[in-house]
């Protein structure tokens, strides 16, 4: 018996002393800084010093053209696929520069092993009610979209924008209608638009057409490679 009760303790001491010396898998916060009303030229000028600084990664602003040009800092989505490349809304440059200075920005980054993350604004675009009565703003203000792809109120003469949210304890409110005064974008799932019409709560269905004829490179090849995503298509080219 005091044989039997020695080798269970023995068992026990050598299953705890490799539990002990099993090296623990460490793990790491990644240290990002939102660094925001740089250029990107200024930002890349400063990659050396940001990464001895020993960040790992880097929040940065909405990088696409909004509704002031070159005096947007981005919120005011205008354009998501001008990041500063084209001549529209006063400047082909974006108030963080060029598209070229956006890459370099990138490709310096990564050369430091630093990460980059972009704000992404998803939902709405500026204040400007695409076909506001009287104010000559064309139905086709915002590139590729219709007044139909927002919920927008039909009024004589064309739309405007429903009041803004006032409880955003309400679910329905805060996904169909404003924040801010700005255009917010229909993107419930489905064909339907639940809010579009004369009357809040009024429903319309959602336009569908080619956006953007031509513009190959922002549109996925239906025979593509597949991406694992369930999709079964890919990007054409290799800037995907």
């Amino acid at each position: 018996m005091v044989l039997k009760h020695l080798l269970r303790r023995l068992v026990y001491g050598v299953a705890l002393l490799s539990f002990l010396l099993t090296p623990v898998r460490q793990s790491r916060g990644e240290a990002l800084m939102e660094l925001f009303q740089q250029t990107w030229p200024e930002i890349t000028a400063k990659m050396p010093e940001l990464a001895e600084a020993g960040y790992d990664a880097l929040y940065l602003p909405v990088p696409c053209k909004g509704n002031s040009g070159g005096y947007s800092v981005g919120y005011d989505v205008y354009d998501p696929f001008d990041l500063g490349s084209v001549n529209q809304q006063g400047t082909v440059a974006t108030m963080y520069g060029t598209q070229a200075q956006l890459i370099q920005m990138v490709q310096t980054a990564h050369r430091f092993g630093i990460r980059i993350y972009f704000d992404n604004v998803m939902n709405h675009r500026a204040d400007t009610v695409p076909g506001y009565p009287g104010s000559g703003t064309p139905t086709t203000y915002y590139p590729g979209l219709t007044p139909q792809d927002f919920h927008l109120q039909v009024v004589t003469g064309g739309y405007k924008s429903w009041a803004n949210i006032s409880d955003y304890c309400d679910t329905w409110q805060v996904e169909n209608q404003e924040l801010e005064g700005l255009c917010d974008l229909a993107q419930e799932p489905g064909t339907v638009n639940n809010n579009f019409g004369a009357s809040l709560g009024n429903t319309a269905t959602k336009p569908s057409f080619v956006r953007f004829p031509g513009r190959t490179d922002i549109y996925m090849d239906t025979n593509g490679a597949y991406l694992g995503a369930g999709t079964g298509t890919g990007w054409p080219g290799t800037n995907g």
